[in-house]
């Protein structure tokens, strides 16, 4: 079934922003479950398993978004859920309203 906006349906993002957004958070997450799956694995040798899943977690969200940016708009629904993790990453580490 095909995707039909509603007229409640919030008006969609300029897709450049949108694909930089997507990018930028995606690049964080890949960078960030790199380095958690690395020392986990091969650095520390005492660390407990769970560092391993949620470097692994976090890689996979961030190969999620930055493979989700060129098709965004033809996903809405997928979009939306990748720009509130994008959000939700960008905001932890940059603050953006100068807070």
């Amino acid at each position: 079934m095909a995707y039909v906006p509603r007229p409640n349906d919030a008006a969609p993002l300029d897709p450049v922003h949108q694909l930089h957004r997507f990018l930028h958070a995606g690049r964080i997450l890949v960078a960030g479950g790199w380095v958690v799956l690395t020392n986990a694995t091969i650095g520390d040798r005492d660390a407990n398993s769970e560092h391993a899943l949620v470097g692994f977690a976090l890689l996979l969200i961030g190969v999620f978004l930055i493979l989700l940016s060129p098709v965004a708009n033809q996903f809405p629904g997928a979009a939306r859920v990748g720009a509130a993790v994008a959000d939700a990453v960008l905001f932890y580490f940059f603050d953006i309203l100068g807070r």
